[in-house]
């Protein structure tokens, strides 16, 4: 599966075109702010940024390759949070924090029914994180997925249910609730 991603965008080294891979992802999220995703036209987002279709090719394969760069760096944006030198539950506010700045980009994700592919590559991201991997030393890589899963799926779905109600508690409040509920895990 992660082949066929890495396929959908070009992962860009130069600053120069990481820059303008940013600002066409960041593009799409505004045009998503306006409509849904399955509404959005290649040629629309192009004339929006004012950037030639052969230009938007050069960094995306098509309009979901844009897609899933926008959240693949949002998500990596997230790592330094998770592998701060901190313990899972020292990190939660600030993951919680995290999600609430990202408000723009869960708008857009649940106007166009893609809060999914959040989900889904979350996990994919964090199963090959080795800063996550930290947190279960002494798990084999069997037991290592399967943990991974049920917690960053949980977290994930705690997020958009947060989001999806309007953020009504603090990100304070959200990590006091998830540590409980992980204190009530045995792991």
């Amino acid at each position: 599966m992660e082949n066929e991603v890495m396929k959908m965008y070009k992962r860009c080294i130069a600053e120069q075109s990481a820059n303008r891979q940013q600002e066409l992802e960041q593009g799409l999220l505004e045009l998503m702010g306006r409509k849904r995703y399955e509404d959005i036209t290649v040629s629309e987002l192009c004339t929006e940024m004012n950037v030639p279709r052969k230009s938007f090719y050069r960094y995306f394969s098509g309009k979901e390759g844009a897609l899933w760069a926008l959240i693949d760096h949002t998500l990596q944006k997230q790592v330094p949070i998770l592998t701060a030198g901190r313990s899972a539950v020292e990190s939660l506010a600030d993951y919680f924090r995290f999600w609430q700045d990202q408000k723009q980009l869960l708008d857009a994700l649940e106007r166009s029914g893609l809060s999914g592919i959040l989900v889904q590559r979350t996990l994919a991201l964090s199963l090959t994180s080795e800063g996550i991997r930290k947190y279960f030393p002494d798990a084999d890589d069997v037991s290592y997925e399967h943990m991974v899963l049920f917690l960053v799926s949980g977290f994930m779905a705690l997020v958009i249910q947060w989001h999806h109600t309007g953020f009504p508690q603090t990100a304070e409040q959200m990590e006091r609730s998830a540590a409980r509920l992980l204190s009530a895990i045995t792991f």
